[in-house]
């Protein structure tokens, strides 16, 4: 005589519960981004309860690097000198997004840490920051866009392997560890992070955190985020995005921002084919 089992072994148990987390994660993910064309997409959340909410605080455009060029755009490098919000940026050089591409010193000009762009070394003074951008690698078989902890890999051997470098404040090192300690002050932030697929998040969030409780937020949403570097706080933390397709959502928070002498831009990659809704410049 064969008994049925009536109810899952405990073996089996934690599978099925795991297999439903799952699902629910991914209907949950699915319904919070719109679609702004083929890899860019963009969501609005709130930061307390971590809701997907399209009058939120939190806006994040997912970008897959497969598909779009992520780029560093700076005054002097644009000809003219001239520091712009980034709205300008995007207006003026064809960018669908544009953010904050790290803190600047107090000439206005130079990025506070080691900063290369196009294989030309804007400043060469590293400093204790442990986060590094890198783009537009020298080998083609490299990812695209790649975050490095410092603590990890030395700095020279990313500058060596990538034209772009860029140092920043580590927020969440490999591995999803928050690196800050609760504390009081807070701000605005202009953030950028890098899923387990790869895929890039620009992030800006108008309610003041402290940067425990930004990673906590980052951590806590269904964004599968893997390592987050600080870009900028306060005024002049900034995300624009100018595709046609996200105004129906609060994606630009708060004023227009302060002109910066530099972002991160966002464009379609060589071959891809505009789509309606791209403004075309």
């Amino acid at each position: 005589m064969i008994t049925l089992r009536t109810s899952p072994s405990r073996a089996v148990l934690p599978a099925l519960v795991a297999l439903v987390l799952a699902a629910c994660t991914g209907a949950a993910d699915q319904a919070s981004w719109t679609e702004l064309e083929p890899g860019l997409q963009v969501a609005v959340f709130d930061s307390r309860t971590l809701a997907a909410a399209p009058a939120g605080d939190l806006t994040v455009l997912r970008v897959d690097p497969q598909r779009w060029n992520l780029a560093m755009l700076t005054a002097g490098t644009a000809g003219d000198d001239l520091a712009r919000t980034p709205q300008q940026w995007c207006d003026e050089f064809g960018l669908t997004a544009a953010i904050n591409a790290g803190m600047y010193q107090a000439d206005y000009r130079t990025h506070v840490g080691f900063c290369q762009v196009d294989g030309k070394v804007l400043n060469k003074a590293s400093n204790d920051y442990l986060s590094a951008l890198a783009l537009d690698p020298v080998d083609e078989d490299d990812p695209p866009v790649r975050l490095f902890d410092l603590d990890e890999t030395d700095l020279a051997d990313v500058a060596a392997r990538y034209r772009t470098v860029v140092q920043n404040l580590r927020l969440i090192k490999h591995r999803r560890e928050n690196r800050w300690q609760p504390a009081s002050d807070r701000w605005n932030e202009a953030a950028l992070a890098v899923d387990g697929s790869g895929r890039i998040l620009l992030v800006q969030c108008s309610t003041p955190l402290s940067m425990h409780d930004f990673n906590v937020a980052l951590l806590g949403l269904p964004l599968d985020v893997v390592a987050a570097q600080h870009l900028e706080g306060n005024l002049p933390a900034r995300l624009w995005i100018a595709h046609q397709g996200a105004q129906g959502l609060k994606t630009q928070q708060g004023p227009p921002g302060r002109p910066l002498p530099f972002v991160l831009g966002v464009r379609p990659r060589e071959g891809e084919v505009s789509a309606p809704g791209r403004p075309d410049r």
